[in-house]
């Protein structure tokens, strides 16, 4: 019998997971999860996990909560760890009070890893603080999801408290808590805030009091899921409202993977507003390397296109029970950044360093190469082979890849809701038109395409798409600022 973890996502943004909520998320076996949740989250997950989706629509339910339980209890029946994650925290109205019952009595241990509140961390997004000297010493959580035929709230006394009052789930009952609070003492000017998708970079608010707030909602057309929050606290979002000011803020980026785990470029967008995807999903095989310790030990220089590829490298050695100070007379190059930081990770220092994978800079060290008596670029199978094409007149040269990387179709997938399309590389150009389908690749024509330098551009061009701006200089800082600039271009003055 496995073990059960109740996780809370938090309000939406992925990065405001716990670390510890990441940690069980990349070791579990299943991943029970929400409507809610963050689909960036579940690219955290190990490639053997198994997803089932049991997310909850207003007034629409396919899966009961009582087969949600019993899903968890058949699922740790047969692994290791099965997370149930959950949108903001569980144990605020997050029904994982019940979940934990129900495993309680199957016998399953189980944990809770707290999740941030959408009813602190969403309306922090919104420039609106729960509590404040000035306006509120207090604030109250309130379900606005109710029974069919039942109100058991105490409205007299909700309408006295003087503290902030947050209402989840209450969108489809938000005349009635208006209409309840002024019947109740509660004054019409009272400050009111809707949050939308809190956290995110589709985030959408809109402020009123109690007697204009239903018509501005009208108006503005905001829906579910959103929070509701009335109280003297709003006035405050004209001067805390930091994220709706980024330069980013509602701009839908889909960023294609030209690898598996993280990106600095994603990060780059999302730490100014941006709300970015990546897409396809990228599969990892690792490939059993051939090479003995006499024949490492012989080679002149190692090549090493990738981090994944010297963490890969360090564990193939350990099955040598080679140590790596016997290669002291072999040359170790690092290409890319990433890739020098894994070495600095293991205490090393390579001899040489190449910026990027491109032409040039990998020719700048070609003389070298020539002279070795035996160069091997280590990596996966699409980056050692790019590499050896650089140097294809380099005669001494093998490759040895470590891992494969294949893109995974993960559907449903909506490339019409995509401002700009951001090539970051040539195999991130060839990774999403090996996923698209036919109408796919007809409704990427009519996206902003943005190319990271000329060899993504020519990439682009080679399949036929010609209509593109391409960055300054190649480097993701000079993409940054190409996405601002089409941002700013598209905004109506």
């Amino acid at each position: 019998m496995g073990k059960v973890m109740l996780i809370g996502a938090g309000p939406g943004d992925a990065q405001l997971l716990t670390v510890k909520g990441l940690a069980a998320l990349q070791k579990a076996d299943v991943i029970v999860y929400d409507r809610l949740v963050e689909p960036a989250m579940l690219q955290e997950r190990k490639a053997s996990c198994k997803l089932i989706y049991v997310g909850k629509e207003p007034l629409h339910h396919p899966i009961p909560q009582d087969e949600i339980e019993q899903i968890l209890v058949r699922e740790a029946a047969t692994n290791e760890l099965v997370v149930r994650l959950k949108a903001g925290d569980p144990y605020v109205f997050g029904r994982g009070g019940e979940e934990g019952e129900t495993l309680y009595k199957a016998g399953i241990p189980f944990e809770v890893i707290p999740g941030i509140t959408s009813a602190i961390g969403g309306l922090a997004y919104a420039g609106i603080p729960v509590t404040h000297r000035d306006f509120a010493s207090s604030f109250h959580v309130i379900t606005g999801h109710l029974k069919k035929g039942r109100d058991p709230l105490d409205w007299e006394a909700l309408a006295r408290l003087e503290g902030t009052l947050v209402f989840l789930m209450g969108m489809t009952n938000l005349p009635n808590i208006c209409a309840n609070l002024l019947a109740n003492g509660q004054k019409p000017e009272t400050g009111v805030a809707i949050v939308q998708w809190a956290s995110r970079g589709k985030q959408l608010t809109v402020t009123g009091t109690l007697q204009t707030i239903e018509q501005k909602v009208a108006e503005s057309g905001i829906s579910s899921p959103a929070l509701i929050v009335v109280g003297d606290v709003v006035s405050l979002r004209p001067q805390l409202n930091f994220f709706e000011e980024m330069p980013l803020f509602h701009t839908k980026v889909l960023l294609p993977r030209a690898r598996a785990g993280k990106s600095m470029l994603a990060e780059k967008i999302r730490d100014l507003g941006g709300e970015v995807t990546m897409y396809p999903n990228i599969q990892v095989l690792d490939i059993m390397p051939t090479k003995t310790k006499a024949e490492l030990c012989e080679t002149s220089e190692l090549l090493f296109t990738s981090k994944e590829a010297v963490e890969r490298f360090f564990d193939y050695l350990a099955t040598l029970e080679l140590d790596i100070r016997s290669l002291k007379n072999t040359h170790l190059t690092a290409i890319g950044k990433q890739t020098k930081e894994a070495f600095s990770e293991k205490g090393i220092i390579p001899d040489s360093f190449i910026k990027r994978r491109s032409t040039e800079l990998i020719l700048e060290h070609i003389a070298r190469f020539q002279k070795n008596a035996s160069n091997l670029i280590i990596g996966s199978v699409v980056d050692t082979a790019e590499v050896s094409a650089i140097l294809s007149e380099v005669k001494a040269i093998e490759m040895m890849p470590l891992y494969d990387m294949r893109p995974v179709t993960e559907r449903p997938f909506d490339l019409e809701s995509f401002e700009q399309v951001c090539f970051s590389s040539s195999r991130s150009v060839q990774n999403l038109l090996d996923v698209l389908t036919t109408e796919e690749k007809a409704i990427l024509q009519t996206k902003t395409i943005l190319s990271i330098g000329r060899f993504t551009s020519a990439t682009l061009l080679s399949f036929g798409i010609n209509e593109f701006e391409e960055a300054e200089n190649a480097t993701p800082e000079s993409l940054i600022e190409l996405i601002q600039k089409t941002k700013l271009e598209g905004v109506p003055q």
